[in-house]
């Protein structure tokens, strides 16, 4: 008798993970929101999402090798170099040791270089290092252990020595100053430029180190850092030891090159920008992420080198949009000269075609601050197509940028006003947007032709990159006769309820600007 056959069990049948039934035009667009480290893990889940394209949008520079290999790798690449618009130059560089500038020349406290005996790292590096965590748990305050934080505690408890932090950064501070030396980060730069043909804009910014453990940009060479690297964060251009303070830029015209080099790679943006034509660009950022520090703007006190440059950016036919941080220091030092000399209003008055520009100063907050000369800055008439305008950390007086923004063309849409200061005690928020609302036309057009305002007011000065927005309770007291959003008199301040608070270095901060009870009752904070 023949054996049966074994009965036919029917086919398993695999269902595919809800992600991958997604339409792939979906798919496409929700990988578009997600940093390149991510994409990589997300390619490797399937052979469908394996196909997702790495995103190239921008890339970085600065003076290390690490970075200057990968901006040529892209560039390289002939599909990646076609998708770069932008240009991100860390302009922050390691040190051997603190300087500060007293009386036009560098001053180095010795006792800092001592070894400490135990930790065999100098003591100012120790130092820093100590006061990376302390800074980052006084930051965290009262905030609940939210994953960044615990990814951040992570690194702490897992922290290399400090004798091989030490080595570490040694290592890349020797390579900082072999490209230096070579001026590798330049002949990137140039290389960049030629090879990015959709490339658009060139951001310079101090700040890309951002916190320990939570840069401000995940450049090649901070992310090759070694898990559990602490080390002092490097910051660009003049900037106070102490966090916080604003300093006394120098007199550009008297400043050694040693002192000028602080802005080494702004110099050298300006000068590759505006000596070649073929490297045309239309956005222009020097980009201080409210750090005490910016472009020194002595600068613009008398033509040099420097004013020369960004003149002849300013002028090329197709620029648009021009983004700067200035360093001006404490009550206007030298009587405003690097504004009042006319130099700087002459050079972006070249700039016919500008439809956005934001302007932020590193200035003294006293109340005793004299006025910034708004419309000796700021040609505002020239600019026929302006779209955005912003204004930060200004001492102004409040009927001269009611003047100003009523001044504007009508194609003005965004206004962004942050951290005003308002001299001798005359003013307030309270009383600008009253005035905004009761003297301007804006009231008056169509609800599509209105300008959307955006207020942001720095929370601490010493906990630098925090700040309040408000933006819909602006435009709704502005127009729909809402609640003013502000606190009147001297507080200055936004109303409890009214905005958000953010951290330029730390996203998951954002919340509510509601009182401490509230922020528990969320989750936000705890007892």
């Amino acid at each position: 008798m023949a054996a049966q056959s074994p009965e036919r069990q029917p086919p398993l049948t695999v269902r595919s993970p809800w992600l991958l039934q997604l339409p792939a035009e979906i798919l496409l667009l929700v990988a578009s929101f997600l940093p390149n480290r991510d994409l990589k893990s997300l390619r490797l889940a399937s052979k469908l999402l394996g196909e997702t394209p790495l995103s190239f949008s921008r890339v970085f520079l600065s003076a290390n090798s690490l970075d200057i290999k990968v901006l040529r790798s892209v560039a390289n690449h002939p599909d990646f170099r076609e998708q770069v618009t932008e240009i991100i130059w860390d302009d922050a560089r390691f040190v051997s040791a603190p300087v500060s500038w007293e009386d036009y020349e560098p001053y180095i406290d010795r006792s800092g270089l001592q070894i400490n005996d135990e930790e065999r790292c100098p003591k100012w590096f120790l130092q820093e290092c100590k006061n990376n965590i302390r800074n980052m748990k006084q930051r965290k305050s009262r905030d609940v252990d939210r994953p960044d934080h615990i990814a951040r505690q992570q690194q702490v408890d897992a922290q290399m020595p400090l004798k091989d932090c030490w080595k570490y950064y040694s290592q890349v501070l020797n390579d900082q100053q072999a490209v230096i030396e070579s001026r590798d980060d330049e002949k990137a730069f140039i290389y960049g430029l030629e090879r990015f043909p959709q490339r658009r804009r060139v951001t310079i910014t101090p700040a890309a180190h951002g916190r320990i453990f939570s840069p401000l940009y995940q450049t090649p060479t901070i992310r090759a850092f070694p898990y559990g690297f602490n080390y002092p964060i490097p910051r660009g251009w003049q900037i106070s030891l102490t966090e916080g303070m604003v300093i006394d830029p120098l007199v550009w015209s008297e400043a050694k090159e040693e002192y000028k080099e602080l802005w080494r790679g702004a110099r050298i943006a300006l000068r590759v920008l505006s000596t070649i034509e073929d490297y045309n660009i239309s956005e222009l950022c020097f980009d201080s992420k409210q750090l005490a520090t910016g472009i020194n703007y002595m600068i613009f006190a008398q033509p040099c080198e420097e004013y020369n440059y960004f003149a002849a950016i300013m002028k090329r036919p197709g620029f648009r949009h021009l983004h700067l941080s200035f360093l001006v220091g404490y009550n206007g030092v030298y009587d405003y000269k690097g504004f009042t000399s006319g130099c700087f209003s002459e050079a972006v008055s070249l700039a016919k075609k500008l439809t956005h520009i934001h302007f932020t100063v590193a200035l003294g907050d006293s109340a005793g601050d004299p006025v910034v000369p708004l419309k000796e800055i700021l040609p505002i008439q020239q600019w026929p197509n302006l779209y955005h305008s912003g204004l930060s950390n200004f001492s102004v007086n409040t009927s001269d940028l009611i003047d100003l923004l009523s001044s504007a063309s009508s194609s003005l849409r965004s206004v962004e006003l942050g951290s005003l200061g308002f001299p001798n005690d005359e003013g307030c928020w309270s009383e600008l947007l009253e005035r905004m609302r009761d003297e301007l036309d804006w009231t008056r057009r169509d609800r599509s032709l209105r300008p959307a305002v955006r207020i942001t007011i720095e929370i601490d000065q010493m906990q630098s990159g925090r700040f309040a927005l408000l933006t819909d309770e602006v435009t709704n007291f502005l127009y729909d006769s809402s609640e003013i959003p502000t606190q009147g008199s001297l507080l200055n301040f936004p109303k409890l309820g009214m905005g958000t608070l953010h951290d330029n270095f730390e996203p998951k901060y954002t919340r509510p600007h509601v009182g401490m009870q509230e922020l528990e009752e969320l989750g936000i904070s705890k007892r």
